[in-house]
């Protein structure tokens, strides 16, 4: 009887693991990309507009009334958002300012929700209204984009930094 528990519980303690592991490999739309610690803030959105014609670009402090500190913004033609771009001194600061939105936007009923946080990066995608909001902060950097339909856009960033944090 009692190997027959001990069995059963083993059972349930593995199949627990395998929808848990399931559950997030499908659920992580993405593994962030961040720009090489060398690059500027300028410098990661001009490596955009070798795929994105750039049509605006300026300094901003934060998102909506949450302050961030300096970035940089970008509007690319063909792209219904902002690109929006924070470097931090430290991991840490990243981190702490990709809580600050979390914690703002934090509502898990909504429709389009989904937050990660492993230690070493971190990724947020809600939709608000008529607005896909997706931030990641990896190293010492921070991506905020938001807009209507930019789920290509996203990826295409994230492609990007991938391939040049390859080099």
């Amino acid at each position: 009887m009692f190997q027959k528990n001990r069995l059963n519980s083993f059972v349930y303690i593995l199949w627990a693991f395998v929808l848990t592991l399931l559950f997030f490999s499908c659920s992580v739309p993405f593994i962030p990309e961040v720009p090489p610690s060398s690059y500027s803030q300028e410098a990661a959105i001009n490596v955009l507009s070798n795929k994105y014609y750039l049509i605006d670009s300026g300094y901003i402090e934060g998102f909506g009334d949450i302050y961030l500190g300096e970035g940089r913004y970008a509007i690319f033609d063909g792209i219904d958002g902002i690109f929006m771009v924070f470097k931090y001194d430290d991991e840490e600061h990243a981190k702490e300012s990709w809580n600050k939105i979390t914690k703002k936007y934090n509502n898990p009923l909504k429709l389009k929700y989904f937050k990660v946080n492993m230690g070493d990066y971190g990724i947020f995608t809600l939709r608000l209204e008529n607005t896909d909001l997706y931030v990641w902060y990896k190293d010492n950097w921070l991506i905020v984009i938001s807009g209507d339909k930019i789920d290509n856009f996203v990826k295409d960033v994230n492609e990007i930094y991938k391939t040049i944090k390859a080099r």
